[in-house]
């Protein structure tokens, strides 16, 4: 069964119809009702009349919030938004829709978005260099009695596990060249 919500505006529709309000100042009330006023067609074509709900609301929010990260518009603390220069522009350039593809050709927008969402990497654990002596000792067939670290002390250790993963790197690669 589908809502009257299923078919609000697209994205392009509506963030072109946020920033024709923005253009003439309207304040968040008076957008809502413009969007409301619209109408959507369903799969058969039949025109529908938006309902006002909070998925729709969340979509306007959600649309606005694009365009000011783009810089396409401003939105003072009352809710009244104003168009931007590059609002202007991009009106002009784009009259049938402006949509997230559009704003990711805008080095703001995708800056945001990048830095919002960018992955966490975390921290790799520093290699003792111990480890990388043991790893070179390995490669260089040196014997397993050459650690010059004292046998009660982690580098010893360290340099153990290096020269044991360089022979089994140097195994795995004998038997790839093999195969």
């Amino acid at each position: 069964m589908t809502t009257t919500t299923d078919y609000i505006p697209g994205d392009p529709a509506l963030m072109l119809t946020i920033l024709r309000s923005a253009s003439v100042g309207l304040g968040p009330d008076a957008l809502r009702e413009k969007v409301l006023s619209l109408f959507c067609c369903d799969d058969d074509g039949t025109q529908i009349i938006l309902q006002d709900t909070s998925a729709l609301r969340d979509r306007i929010e959600y649309a606005a919030s694009h365009l000011k990260m783009a810089g396409l518009i401003r939105i003072a603390d009352n809710g009244t938004m104003s168009i931007t220069s590059l609002g202007k522009a991009m009106l002009i350039t784009y009259p049938l829709g402006i949509d997230d593809g559009v704003l990711c050709s805008l080095p703001a927008f995708r800056n945001r978005i990048y830095t919002d969402n960018a992955p966490v990497i975390p921290a790799r654990p520093r290699i003792n260099p111990a480890y990388g002596h043991g790893f070179s000792a390995g490669l260089g067939a040196h014997r397993l009695t050459e650690n010059p670290y004292p046998a009660d002390c982690r580098e010893h250790e360290d340099w153990l596990m290096g020269w044991d993963e360089a022979l089994d790197q140097d195994k795995r690669e004998k038997e790839t060249l093999l195969n």
